[in-house]
């Protein structure tokens, strides 16, 4: 039986295409193998001991027909050993068997398969492996591969919200021409102008209600819902301000109704950006319906502020926060600044700060993270609603003063204890927000509550408060604020500058400036307690408040000294004497701190070398102040007092000094020489 001619054809096509293909697979083979052997040089060079490399994989056998790998029969040969190093002999490849061959064991191929049979095989120098040749893993894709940027017109929804803010806009803008050609032509008259833009507004809103439900989309009915709410309001504003037909009170209820509903819609459509365009809206058209009401208008936007607080509750809404809050506040600080006699715009600046600073800490004390879902830098507005109060604090007359910003304070240094700090950035955070604002109105109180003379004196005890809150509870947070504070306190205190040098400035000291003083030379010490106990792994600068504390305590003794021989009349100019006493006290009392240094540096404590030094060097300083200026200022009994008091703590501290140095010196041999101490060994 022969072939037929294009039969045949298929069968030469057939046929050189498999031996192609098997000269492939020999070559990729052949790769494996190279590859392999590479990897074993490299571990070996490397010394990595107990690795083998995987066998070689052996290239399958080409032949006419496609082939088939028959495993051997019987149990599997058990695994034979590599030496590090070596390369493994590849194993033995199952034989394999072309489609039509006969097979052992198997039936004898029918005679038609005979030709197939027949067909050369070209034998490979090695065999396929018998378990599967798995490619080497690709390489993990970076995590700071940058996203590709998607262009702000593909964006979802962008352009249609362009389009629907862009639409609305033109739309008022042509229903404010078609209004201007009708009132020129004589056709509306004020009356029908009023009930043509009620009708417009209530128009768009029901449209905006059926496009909400016929589209899955919400961004036409939002474009329609606002320009209806702003329709609403332009005629809210004709009906007050320009045809002046009821009062203003009224027009700013209809005002607020109106944004009610709208945030109502807001919220059940889901949409911030209706929200807000509603409350910035009645915002903005508030103060120009209330004109000169003051009251009224701030008044009707704390209202609003209060009011709309349901709104993004449950929502991640920041933006409506923000226009809640901001407007009301700019119009507070306007209000605090307009009022004449009266305190209205006080109060409402004070139930602005303590309701934005309660609905601020209420959702974090529940322990619902960032509040309610809002960003946590927006604990800030906190900040922002407490400026209208502090302005009122400083302007406000000393009683309401005092009041508004002990309420502001205490309010502030709750929210800052209560307040939590996990997981928030520190300068996102309540606590250090709230801390800011209390220091501040702690600062102002000490402006407005005593008198002018005594003003000095409050900043420094408020600053010692701070620090000694610091101290006390090691907290990073108060000292952040604390510093500054005690900063800004000491500043009035380099007015005593003069009076510390100069004679003739003594008779001008009174007991405030001796307590300014004494305050100085406590709050400079709780600032290096503070240091200490904040900055433990920085000692120097607390250090650096110990030397400061140190070369500030003549202030306290010279100023103290004027008053107190003023007071007693001693000689002709008992003040002047009272200095120079002072003085004399203040020379001495270096002398005793060096000495007390230069003892502590005997000790065995971490920074025995440094109260050595500062001894040697407090010592110093005094000696240079007795010579310089006590030689030349002093005379009579408090020069010769200074001179000796001074002379004998010299002499003092040298021989006391050298005899605890003898005696730290024979502690020391005796415990690196403890044998030495005891009865001599006995000899044999």
């Amino acid at each position: 039986m022969s072939i037929p001619p294009r039969t045949s054809g298929y069968r030469d096509e057939l046929s050189t295409l498999e031996d192609e293909f098997a000269e492939a697979m020999s070559q990729l083979y052949r790769v494996g193998n190279h590859l392999a052997r590479v990897r074993v040089a490299l571990e070996r060079d490397a010394g990595a001991e107990g690795v083998s490399a995987p066998p070689p994989v052996a290239a399958p056998v080409p032949s006419s027909g496609p082939v088939v790998t028959t495993a051997p029969a019987g149990p599997a040969p058990a695994p034979r050993t590599t030496p590090a190093g070596a390369v493994p002999a590849p194993p033995q490849a199952p034989e394999p068997v072309r489609v039509g061959a006969p097979v052992a064991g198997a039936a004898p191929a029918p005679a038609a398969a005979a030709p197939a049979a027949a067909a050369p095989a070209t034998a490979a120098p090695a065999a396929p492996p018998r378990g599967p040749v798995t490619a080497p893993p690709a390489p993990p894709a970076s995590p700071f591969a940058p996203a590709p940027l998607e262009p702000w017109w593909q964006r979802e929804g962008v352009v249609a919200r362009l389009l629907a803010v862009v639409g609305a806009g033109i739309t008022l803008i042509g229903v404010a021409f078609l209004l201007a050609i009708a009132i020129q032509a004589g056709i509306f008259g004020p009356l029908a102008r009023v009930l043509s833009g009620a009708v417009l507004s209530a128009a768009l809103l029901g449209a905006a209600a059926v496009v909400r439900r016929r589209q899955e989309s919400p961004v036409g009915a939002l474009g329609l819902a606002a320009t209806g709410v702003a329709a609403a309001y332009l005629d809210v504003l004709a009906v007050t301000r320009i045809y002046d037909w009821v009062p203003a009170a009224l027009g700013l209820v209809v005002a607020g109704l109106l944004a009610a509903g709208g945030l109502v819609i807001a919220r059940a459509w889901r949409s911030q950006l209706l929200a807000v365009l509603v409350v910035v809206g009645v915002a903005v058209l508030a103060p120009v319906v209330g004109g000169s009401e003051v009251l009224l208008v701030g008044a009707f936007l704390l209202t609003l502020t209060i009011a709309s607080y349901p709104a993004q509750v449950g929502r991640s809404w920041p933006a409506l926060e923000v226009a809640r809050v901001v407007p009301t506040t700019l119009y507070a600080v306007v209000a605090v600044a307009a009022q004449d006699d009266g305190h209205e715009g006080t109060l409402m600046a004070l139930v602005l700060a303590l309701f934005v600073l309660a609905t601020t800490l209420a959702p974090l004390v529940r322990g619902l993270g960032t509040r309610a879902g809002l960003p946590a830098p927006l604990a800030a507005l906190a900040l922002v609603a407490a400026l209208p109060a502090l302005l009122a604090g400083g302007t406000e007359d000393r009683p309401v003063a005092v009041v508004v910003l002990l309420v502001l304070a205490a309010a502030h240094l709750v929210a800052a204890w209560v307040g939590p700090v996990a997981g928030v950035p520190a300068l996102s955070r309540l606590r250090e927000l709230s801390l800011v604002v209390a220091a501040l109105a702690l600062l102002l109180l000490a402006t407005r509550g005593p008198g002018e003379s005594f003003v000095p004196l409050a900043l420094l005890v408020v600053a010692v408060g701070w620090v000694a809150a610091a101290a006390g509870l090691r907290s990073t947070s108060v000292g952040v604020v604390a510093l500054p504070v005690a900063l800004l306190a000491l500043l009035p205190a380099t007015r005593h500058l003069p009076a510390l040098v100069s004679r003739s400035q003594a008779d001008r000291v009174d007991a405030v400036h001796v307590l300014e003083a004494v305050c100085v030379v406590v709050l400079l010490a709780l600032v290096a307690l503070a240091l200490r106990a904040l900055v433990p792994g920085s000692p120097e600068a607390s250090r650096v408040a110990v030397c400061a504390a140190a070369l500030a305590l003549p202030l306290p003794l010279v100023l103290g000294g004027s008053v107190l021989g003023r007071a007693a009349g001693l000689g002709d100019d008992p003040a002047a004497s009272g200095f120079l006493v002072g003085h004399a006290l203040a020379t001495v009392v270096w002398m005793a701190l060096a000495a007390g240094l230069l003892v502590r540096g005997l000790g065995r404590s971490e920074d025995a070398g440094v109260s050595v030094l500062a001894g040697l060097g407090l010592a110093a300083t005094a000696v240079v102040k007795l010579l310089f200026f006590d030689l030349s200022a002093l005379d009579g009994l408090p020069r010769v007092l200074s001179f000796i008091v001074a002379g004998v703590l010299l002499l003092a501290m040298g021989a006391g000094y050298a005899s605890a140095l003898e005696r730290a010196r024979r502690a020391r041999g005796a415990v690196e020489n403890p044998a030495a101490q005891g009865p001599p060994a006995p000899t044999v």
